[in-house]
Formats: C-alpha cells, structure tokens, sequence
C-alpha cells in the first residue's frame, strides 16, 4: 500500500513560465494555459518500505477516475524545470506527479522502477485511471520513461523529450523495439554541439528512431540544443549544454503544445497533433524499422 505525507499550495498563473509564455498565443493554444483552475503540492510517496518525493499538479476539480502523467526530469535537472508542461497538463484534466531530484548515481534501472511506483501510487491514492497513465522525460528521464514503459507496461502514451541513450543499459538496441504505447520523440537538432554529456549523436533521439515501433512520431526543434526546452534553459550550470541559436520560448512553446496534444490524443481522444511550422520544426513518422543490428 502507498500512503503520502504532503504540503498543499495553490499559486496564481499570472506568475509562471507557463503564462509568461502564452502572451500573444491563442486562448486555446495547447502550449498554454488551459481552462481548469490547479493546485499543487510537494508529497512525499512511501511504497513498500521506499520514499520518494514527486510534486503532484491537479485540477481543483479532477474528473474520476482521472487521466494522468508521470514525469520524469533529467539527470540533476530540478522538477521545476517542467513546471509550465505541469500545469499546461493539469489544467486540461491530468494529474501530473513530476519526480523530484534524483542523484547523479540513480540507475537506469532505478528510475523507471521510480515511475512504476508513482503510477501505481497515483492509482491508488489519487483516483486516477489505471488505463490512462502517460509517462513523460526529458534527456536521461526521457530514455527511462520509454523503458519503463516498455519494461512495466500500463502507460497509454510516452513522452521521451531529447532522451540520450548514454550509459550501462541501451534502450534502443534492447527494450525499444518491445514498446506497445506510442511514442512522440522531441529531439533538439544541435545538441550534439555541445558537451558530449549533452544528448551526443552517437547517442541522441536519432539513434531512437532508427529503431522505434511503427507509428512513432519524431519531433525535431530547429536549431536547439538539449536544454532550451526548459523552463529556465540559462539558469546557472547550464552552459555546458547551450549551442542552440533558436528562441527558448519558441523552442518551450513547440515542445509544450506536442506533449499536451499528444497526451490529450492517446489518452483523452483528442485529436491528431497540431503540425509544426517548418522552420521551427520538422516532423516524421516511422514506418517500419529501417536499421538492423549489425
């Protein structure tokens, strides 16, 4: 049984990323704010004997049972860097548990088991629907929500923003190609650009296109490196990874509205995703799997 210890707090949406950048949009642009008024709360989740700390977006107002998404930050990246994909989400009905900060030694084969217990959490304790769970990552986060969604199942839909498949377990030449959900791939275009440490080609969402399933859609941002999809791509530390010349918000506003719409489509029966305009973005779709293992 998963139990919680948590510290409520409503904040006003005139005073975050997610607003700041919804100047100028449409009302019912996907990359902004949508109708349904949100809260959210650091919790503490103990599962058998483990702790780990989310931060949980609501509505004030959640249906029942609800959609939801596991969030899954990358390496050292703090949960408030996909705050504005948080609250774009819950405002349209999700429940969104991000993963707190995790150490630069959690495993790739620790952080998807963080995102089974926090889906089964939500299930449990939050009165979401077992049948329309999506999982969301960004870089390391990114690779490890498409394992744990190919490893645990029961998640509807995947995320994976600028995922790497650096390290002591691959994704793409293992689990990958045993993916059910669908996929939405969001890659920055020259990120390789930067350290190595930052989404390198050799290692980058290209390698996961090669050998995704059918169907997979990959998303391209222009001329963007691995963190100007964040919601503050110049906070100290970060210059390590920045040798994108595209607009940040312009960059964060194209990757929101795909994660929303995709999500909105595989687990709301939305519609199909909106196109990107070509010089911001460029879109495939796979067909089969045009690599073999060599």
């Amino acid at each position: 049984m998963s139990t919680a210890n948590s510290n409520v707090f409503w904040k006003h949406p005139s005073f975050d990323t997610l607003a700041t950048d919804a100047i100028g949009l449409s009302e019912n642009d996907l990359a902004g704010p949508g109708l349904q008024r949100i809260g959210s709360s650091r919790v503490e989740v103990l599962h058998q004997g483990e702790s780990l700390k989310v931060v949980l977006y609501k509505p004030a107002h959640p249906q029942q049972p609800a959609p939801a998404i596991v969030f899954l930050p990358g390496r050292m990246a703090s949960d408030d860097q996909y705050e504005s994909y948080s609250r774009a989400l819950a405002s349209r009905g999700f429940v969104v548990a991000v993963r707190s900060w995790y150490s630069l030694f959690r495993s790739d084969l620790e952080l998807p088991h963080d995102a089974k217990v926090i889906a089964d959490w939500l299930v449990q304790s939050q009165g979401v629907n077992p049948e329309k769970i999506g999982i969301a990552g960004h870089s390391m986060g990114g690779k490890d929500a498409v394992l744990a969604a190919a490893q645990y199942g029961g998640f509807a839909g995947v995320v994976a923003i600028d995922p790497d498949d650096n390290g002591n377990v691959s994704v793409v030449h293992g689990t990958l190609a045993s993916l059910k959900a669908p996929l939405l791939l969001i890659g920055a275009e020259v990120a390789w650009r930067a350290s190595r440490i930052c989404a390198p080609l050799a290692t980058n969402y290209l390698r996961f296109f090669e050998r995704a399933p059918t169907g997979t859609i990959e998303l391209t941002l222009r001329d963007t490196d691995h963190v100007q999809m964040l919601d503050e791509p110049d906070r100290f530390g970060y210059g390590i990874c920045r040798s994108g010349t595209a607009d940040s918000r312009q960059v964060r506003i194209t990757a929101r509205r795909a994660t929303v719409g995709f999500f909105l489509q595989h687990l709301q029966g939305g519609p199909a995703l909106p196109m990107p305009t070509p010089n911001q973005a460029t879109i495939r779709v796979a067909q089969a799997y045009p690599v073999k293992e060599k």
